[in-house]
């Protein structure tokens, strides 16, 4: 198994969401919090190539994703700026870049093409469902108890666990750990495996007594196939920095920038 670096991405904006469909689509959210303004973008997953780029909507900031479905992103306002509670659906047809319908009542889920909203007056609730792929309403929906919403599937993801530096030197090669035990590594690593390689993240400690993000991928012979610097001269730990879908690995780099690599 090797790594096939396929593009990088960065235009300054801070990263928000990174989000791979399942038709090998990869939709970013990117904002720019002084001038209060999000953009989103899609790609071909496989070749970067720009499906649509720096798209907003009549809200440019208080806006956010909360789902892609079909091909379909469901954005959703927020009820006051101050408060986080969704509020209403947008929905965008990723092929067409076009918004096809929206509706600003109160949001449920997704179920079988169908987007579950209701109505609520005197204490009293309505159901209506609207059809995500068409925006056809059908009004009165009274059998809501046998919908099954649709979940965000995660089965096809592999993100990151912590593993102590004794634990992750009992997993690598003699001559990779010596390489290793170089760096001041700063707390636990961030580990996966797939397929016979091992992906891992840590934080050592640079000569400016700050924080560099390391990653490594080496293969089951302890060669290493991919090193990279995520992160330089940092104040503080950062999350998870990089996670697997399918067959293809997502790498952040700082706070706007991401890599896209296809294990083969």
């Amino acid at each position: 198994m090797k790594l096939k670096k396929l593009y990088k991405h960065d235009r300054g904006r801070q990263i928000f969401r990174l989000l791979p469909t399942d038709s090998n689509k990869l939709i970013l959210e990117e904002r720019d919090r002084k001038k209060k303004e999000a953009f989103f973008s899609c790609f071909d997953i496989n070749t970067g190539k720009k499906l649509f780029q720096d798209f907003q909507l009549d809200e440019k900031y208080w806006i956010g994703i909360r789902m892609v479905y079909k091909d379909i992103i469901l954005f959703h306002h927020f009820e006051r700026p101050d408060l986080p509670k969704h509020k209403g659906i947008i929905a965008f047809d990723i092929n067409t870049k076009k918004v096809i319908w929206e509706n600003q009542n109160s949001f449920l889920f997704v179920s079988d093409d169908k987007a579950i909203f209701f109505t609520e007056q005197y204490g009293i609730r309505k159901y209506f469902s609207i059809d995500c792929l068409s925006g056809k309403i059908e009004e009165d929906l009274t059998e809501i108890e046998k919908l099954t919403s649709v979940k965000e599937n995660y089965d096809n993801y592999q993100f990151s666990k912590k593993i102590t530096q004794s634990e992750f030197e009992l997993m690598i090669d003699s001559k990779f750990k010596k390489k290793i035990c170089n760096y001041l590594i700063k707390e636990d690593i961030n580990f996966v495996k797939k397929d016979g390689i091992i992906f891992f993240s840590f934080h050592i400690i640079n000569k400016n007594s700050k924080f560099d993000n390391l990653f490594f991928a080496s293969d089951q012979d302890g060669k290493i196939i991919l090193e990279e610097t995520l992160n330089k001269g940092i104040d503080k730990i950062e999350p998870e920095s990089f996670f697997i879908k399918d067959n293809f690995l997502f790498l952040l780099f700082g706070s706007s920038g991401f890599g896209v690599y296809k294990i083969i």
